[in-house]
């Protein structure tokens, strides 16, 4: 058996596997074992079984399996398809740490050899220098040094969790930028809760980024996802140092403050010098009068039909509306059609409308992915069979989307992310 595959690599990079030498007309099994570094005790597994031909070789990305976790023509379907197989009971979510890589476990069994290969998927290049920034706002810089790499201020959604960040800074970082990634509620100084986060927060991180001996950055680009995507577009219409924005499902609209499961107070998710900002309410009955007939359908809910019929019922939609016409910036919108958190195809396609009717003079673009839902901005860290589908109020809650498709649309739109920001 001889195997053909690049061992080492980063987290978001494709993995090309084929094997030869085999005996024609047999049977090949490959099968992945992965636990992620900051959890031991998780493991996830997957696994394909392919005929082999009269070629007596196996190319992963042209051979579907004959049964297995997946069915595409596709090296990365044994990454992607990986389900947990086995618990402790640890949430895979917390302690995220990107100082090891993700080692994987790759079993190869024909009908006469069996070999074992570890991948190793680094999150982060040797190089990159890992800082802490406590200097009138806490967050995390990813750089290397003595570099004049451009820097992005990259900002996370609604849960508000820093560490989930670094699964993305760490492999930006290794692609030549410098990455700030900085909490905007949650934290010292600021607003417990999403609820008026206020837009000045941000003007004392532009100016510390202009002056900071690393950074001295006189163009931001921005990374926002989710409500961080809300946020980028709504910071962009107002301060003219934005020069390129990646909002990945973002909205339209501000929308009112989150608190729990949708119960937030009657004000805006933003505010500036001490008042909210213009915002769309968002009917909480609606939510659960939908989230109820799914459950008795049974059928997957979500909230994208909350954010559709409270943006129909609103009536203040302009002044709520972020005026993204008035940025100085590159855009590039990136949503799933089948987006179930919100309704982000809509909004990325009115936001387009908006920008053509204004006559926008820097560059647009919209990568939409048919079956894609609300998924990481990155491929292959955390398995889509954990986050896609979860049990919530007595039914099944989904994020949208199919495997294969939330799959594709995070690795192209990454990749994408990658030449946008650069070029």
């Amino acid at each position: 058996m001889k195997i053909s595959i690049e061992q080492e690599s980063f987290v978001d990079e494709k993995v090309h596997i084929k094997v030869s030498g085999l005996n024609p007309n047999s049977k090949l099994k490959a099968s992945v074992k992965m636990e992620l570094p900051w959890c031991s005790g998780e493991e996830f597994s997957s696994y394909a079984v392919f005929s082999v031909g009269e070629t007596g070789e196996v190319n992963f990305d042209q051979s579907e399996p004959v049964k297995g976790t997946y069915q595409a023509a596709d090296s990365m379907g044994l990454i992607y398809s990986l389900k947990q197989s086995r618990s402790v009971g640890k949430n895979i979510a917390e302690n995220i740490n990107i100082e090891r890589p993700i080692l994987m476990n790759l079993a190869l069994e024909s009908s006469s050899e069996k070999r074992e290969i570890q991948l190793i998927r680094n999150f982060k290049a040797k190089d990159i220098v890992v800082k802490q920034i406590s200097d009138g706002f806490t967050g995390q810089l990813f750089y290397q040094e003595n570099s004049r790499n451009k820097t992005i201020l990259m900002l996370g959604g609604s849960d508000g969790q820093l560490e989930g960040l670094t699964l993305m800074a760490g492999p930006l970082a290794s692609r030549g930028f410098n990455v700030l990634i900085v909490p905007y509620f949650g934290a010292n100084g600021l607003p417990e809760k999403l609820e008026e986060v206020p837009l000045e927060y941000f003007e004392k991180i532009f100016r510390w980024l202009e002056s900071n001996e690393i950074t001295k950055a006189k163009e931001i680009y921005l990374h926002g996802t989710s409500k961080g995507g809300e946020l980028a577009l709504l910071l962009a219409s107002r301060y003219s140092q934005i020069k390129k924005v990646v909002a990945v499902e973002p909205h339209t609209y501000c929308f009112q403050a989150l608190d729990g499961l949708m119960s937030g107070k009657n004000v805006s998710s933003w505010s500036y010098q001490g008042k909210s900002i213009p915002f769309v309410a968002v009917d909480n009955n609606i939510f659960f009068e939908d989230c109820k007939k799914d459950i008795e359908k049974g059928i997957p809910f979500g909230f994208a039909s909350t954010y559709k019929k409270s943006l129909e019922k609103a009536n203040n939609k302009e002044a709520a509306r972020i005026k993204v016409e008035n940025s100085e910036a590159d855009i590039l919108l990136i949503c799933g059609k089948k987006d179930n958190i919100w309704n982000s195809y809509d909004a990325c396609s009115e936001i387009l409308r908006n920008i053509k009717n204004h006559n926008y003079s820097h560059h647009v673009e919209l990568l939409s992915y048919e079956n894609m839902g609300h998924p990481m901005p990155i491929p292959f860290i955390i398995p889509l069979s954990f986050t896609l589908e979860m049990p919530m109020n007595e039914g099944i809650f989904t994020s949208g989307g199919t495997v294969e498709g939330n799959a594709q649309g995070q690795y192209e739109s990454f990749q994408k992310t990658i030449e946008f920001f650069k070029n």
